[in-house]
């Protein structure tokens, strides 16, 4: 499980929908990862969000336009993850970069990719 990767969770809250892996691949290998949920609720007053990252409808395997919630970032046990068929998509360099920024500004620091 790579960093970028999204995969359907069924989360604790009951609901089922597509994470984006942030943690490190090392990390990954356990029992968990670091995720971002995606979130296509009140996607027209997200999207400009500094802390949301917007997806248009058919980007990276995502079904609906949407936004990577950096604000929610969170731990998911990977039993939650559907990895039968593999990531639904990958991020691109540029867009992961996106996300990295946006979780920056959830904690008030500059970061980028390595």
């Amino acid at each position: 499980m790579k960093p970028g990767e999204i995969y359907w969770a069924s989360l604790e809250d009951g609901g089922r929908r597509p994470v984006l892996v942030v943690s490190i691949e090392p990390l990954n290998r356990g029992d968990h990862v670091v995720a971002l949920p995606f979130t296509s609720t009140r996607y027209e007053d997200r999207r400009n969000l500094p802390t949301s990252v917007p997806f248009r409808a058919k980007e990276f395997g995502l079904a609906k336009d949407c936004v990577a919630a950096a604000e929610a970032v969170t731990v998911v046990d990977k039993a939650l993850l559907d990895t039968a068929g593999g990531p639904i998509g990958s991020l691109s360099q540029g867009r992961m970069r996106d996300v990295v920024r946006a979780i920056g500004r959830t904690i008030g620091a500059e970061c980028e990719p390595v």
